[in-house]
């Protein structure tokens, strides 16, 4: 929660850079820009989009490990191609004393319809990526590979005019293979539903 907290805190210091550099609330350049949001929520702040995101996988027993979840923070980019389609890319790595991880994934994103300041869009994409279990007390390290798809729907909510939050929900598939001999794969298929902060925030610009 602090790294979300520091997030947010950035994103809003954007933001309010972002009104000084029209401005402020009171002038003219506020009231235009929020006409065009009103047309297209993201076209008085560009296309271009950066935030934070969270992933979370449940984890395998293997080695010296008895299982659990495995959590990934994300800085997360999102790009309109046009006023219908755009990409929406996930990135997350990290490492410590008990594991090291990396993650990428991405979503092709579609919009359905736009409502004043919320959109609602279809979403499909991948998730691939690693991560490493350190032994302890002398047992072996174990390397972890992880796949997934899904699909699904998602909202996205402009609570001022460059700054969106965001809530997802659909169809999951994810394998988590642990590089170890006799260890088996662990799948799972069903519903997901994200909101804050695993589907995050994002700051467009």
């Amino acid at each position: 929660m602090k790294k979300l907290s520091v997030v947010v805190l950035a994103l809003f210091f954007c933001v309010g850079a972002s009104f000084a550099a029209r401005g402020g609330v009171g002038s003219n350049n506020y009231g235009s820009s929020q006409k065009s949001v009103s047309k297209s929520n993201t076209a008085s702040c560009g296309n271009i989009a950066i935030g934070y995101s969270k992933t979370s996988f449940d984890v395998p027993q293997a080695g010296w490990f008895n299982g659990g979840t495995i959590t990934f923070d994300q800085v997360a980019g999102r790009y309109w191609f046009n006023d219908t389609f755009g990409l929406d890319v996930k990135l997350g790595f990290g490492s410590g004393d008990i594991n090291s991880r990396f993650l990428v994934g991405a979503n092709v994103i579609g919009k359905i319809v736009e409502v004043n300041k919320l959109n609602i869009y279809w979403l499909a994409g991948l998730n691939f990526g690693t991560y490493k279990l350190k032994g302890q007390g002398g047992a072996q390290d174990v390397d972890n590979s992880i796949f997934g798809f899904q699909g699904g729907v998602g909202a996205e909510y402009f609570v001022l005019p460059c700054l969106s939050v965001l809530t997802e929900m659909g169809i999951r598939y994810t394998q988590v293979k642990p590089d170890v001999n006799g260890a088996n794969s662990v799948s799972d298929f069903g519903i997901f539903a994200d909101w804050l902060p695993q589907a995050g925030v994002r700051f467009y610009f």
